[in-house]
């Protein structure tokens, strides 16, 4: 039988895997080792097990997932196992299983296809702030993803990246690598500034599974950011960009005199704060918002705007739903 999500978090207890996060901290761009956990809540990780990642141009076929065919597939070898949740159909339910465990699971096979899940988490310093940072809500997306993605028997791979690409996670398949992938989210290195381009003209540079690309970032970068999803779109990736700002970030409550340091640079700049000030950095960052949306839409890539106050289970269950990256 396969890993359980029971499994997974009891082996992830073990491992000293805890809820509360904490996080080390450079002024000097180094990349360093943190000590930030990826939340585990058993409830979350069922309700995501409903979910699937959406494809819009259709799943390769003769691979194994569950996403529909649009040919038949070879052959119906046993590929995995799921839990069953309601609204899937009983026909799929292994009886036998039921018999010996009293739970009901459902078979995967090879009759089913699969896409490929490319998700590209920014650990730049910038990403390291906040209480809790942007990091750790972004670790958290990319576990959720990487969760749903992995009980639909799709191939998964994660890739780190600042100003170059850093830590990448093999593409690998099937529910019982999750705690694998936990484990490489966590030990996750931070430090070094944005260079989306140049992070992902190496990612792009080798030959990529067709599939789905999810970039999840501040894109707290000078430029770059439509050059880079062009090289995506280009491997023949279906992109989303999520663009993960801090409420602080989007509205700032601080006010006087303020001495800013540059997270990523270590750059003073001593400035005063008052409402003027505020509103018109916030309508600079609406119009830089609303300029990437439009830039995207004329790509067909997906951008959306959070805020890290959002709780996770409202991004994945109601706003990634209404942007249909999951379903």
């Amino acid at each position: 039988m396969r890993l359980s999500i029971e499994g997974i978090l009891e082996r992830a207890r073990s491992l000293g895997i805890s809820e509360r996060p904490t996080a080390r901290r450079t002024r000097t761009g180094r990349r360093v080792r943190t000590s930030s956990q990826v939340l585990l809540d058993e409830a979350f990780f069922r309700r995501l097990e409903r979910l699937n990642l959406m494809a819009r141009r259709g799943a390769r076929a003769n691979t194994i997932g569950e996403h529909q065919s649009r040919r038949r597939a070879a052959s119906v070898e046993f590929a995995d196992y799921r839990h069953y949740v309601s609204g899937d159909d009983l026909r799929r339910v292994d009886w036998n299983v039921y018999g010996r465990l009293n739970s009901l699971y459902l078979k995967l096979t090879e009759a089913a296809e699969n896409v490929a899940v490319h998700l590209l988490l920014d650990t730049s310093q910038s990403m390291d702030w906040g209480e809790p940072s942007k990091l750790l809500y972004g670790r958290q997306l990319v576990a959720a993803l990487g969760y749903l993605a992995l009980a639909r028997f799709d191939a998964v791979t994660v890739a780190a990246f600042s100003d170059q690409l850093h830590e990448r996670y093999p593409i690998t398949r099937g529910k019982n690598q999750a705690l694998s992938l936990l484990n490489f989210l966590n030990d996750l290195s931070v430090g070094g500034h944005t260079d989306l381009d140049a992070s992902i003209a190496t990612y792009t540079a080798t030959r990529l599974e067709p599939g789905i690309a999810v970039v999840v970032s501040d894109l707290l970068s000078a430029d770059g950011q439509h050059i880079a999803v062009a090289r995506l779109l280009r491997a023949g990736l279906e992109v989303t960009v999520v663009h993960l700002l801090h409420a602080e970030e989007l509205h700032p409550t601080v006010g006087g005199e303020l001495e800013l340091v540059d997270s990523e640079s270590g750059e003073i700049v001593e400035i005063t704060v008052g409402q003027e000030a505020i509103r018109g950095y916030e309508e600079r960052l609406r119009e830089w918002a609303d300029a990437l949306r439009r830039a995207f839409a004329t790509m067909s890539v997906n951008y959306i705007l959070v805020d890290t106050s959002t709780p996770l289970e409202t991004l994945l269950l109601h706003d990634l739903r209404q942007r249909r990256l999951v379903r």
